[in-house]
């Protein structure tokens, strides 16, 4: 529902806020941007995304490392239950800029997966083969397998100069129990104090002065925020290999 289809990279940056702070910021957002069509009549929607790392917890010791260049795949999920759609992608990170590939996935590819069945390979012919084949490939190279679920409320924003996308993100929760990712109801755990919440800004070449701005009067601070390591870290720090403080 977010990035760019022609494969370049955006910038992300993200800031933790108060309950306060997401009060004043949705005055302002009202009124210069637009929901996200997605965003419903209920003005936000639940992403639910089951995360994947290799034997080793690449993924997990490269957040901990802080290389400027990280990959993760994820199967993601915007509308809850089995018959939803879902969408894998393989996102890219070079500093604070971003990309994701991505491709659709069945229900019945999506429970292959959970049972660590192989997925049939894609063809020249078939959408989105490059990100299936490659994701296939690193299940049986790396041994990929799922890592963790996470999940949270999304209320999204957009402006067309730019390419801006503000979002909002609530009720942010993991869960250890990735063969339950096509349930409707899981056991999660909160990674964030009560009243806390993640606000996230994408955007392309350039951020609007108008959106700089904003911004500024509610005295945001950028910080390094990532939602899996935190879930991982939630669900079970001793089978990664996490030490107290990292």
């Amino acid at each position: 529902m977010d990035g760019r289809k022609d494969g370049r990279y955006r910038h992300e940056l993200k800031f933790l806020c108060t309950q306060m702070q997401i009060e004043l910021l949705e005055d302002q957002l009202g009124c210069l941007m637009e929901k996200d069509r997605h965003s419903g009549s209920a003005g936000f929607y639940t992403v639910r995304s089951l995360y994947f790392d290799d034997y080793d917890n690449s993924a997990v010791k490269q957040k901990q490392d802080g290389l400027d260049c990280r990959k993760k795949y994820r199967i993601r999920s915007y509308r809850q239950g089995m018959d939803g759609v879902f969408h894998l992608e393989i996102k890219h990170r070079v500093r604070d800029r971003i990309r994701k590939e991505s491709c659709i996935l069945s229900p019945e590819e999506v429970r292959r997966i959970l049972a660590e069945e192989p997925v049939a390979y894609g063809t020249d012919s078939t959408p989105g083969s490059s990100v299936r084949n490659r994701f296939e490939a690193a299940r049986e190279r790396m041994l990929l397998q799922p890592a963790v679920i996470v999940e949270y409320d999304r209320v999204p924003y957009v402006y067309p100069e730019g390419n801006v996308r503000i979002t909002i993100d609530r009720n942010i929760c993991g869960c250890p129990e990735t063969n339950r990712f096509m349930e409707t109801d899981i056991m999660a755990i909160p990674i964030l104090e009560r009243g806390c919440h993640l606000l996230e800004v994408k955007y392309d070449e350039y951020l609007p002065d108008v959106i700089r701005q904003m911004m500024q009067v509610v005295s945001l601070e950028r910080i390094s925020f990532s939602k899996y390591y935190l879930c991982r870290l939630a669900g079970n720090p001793l089978k990664m290999g996490i030490w107290e403080g990292a």
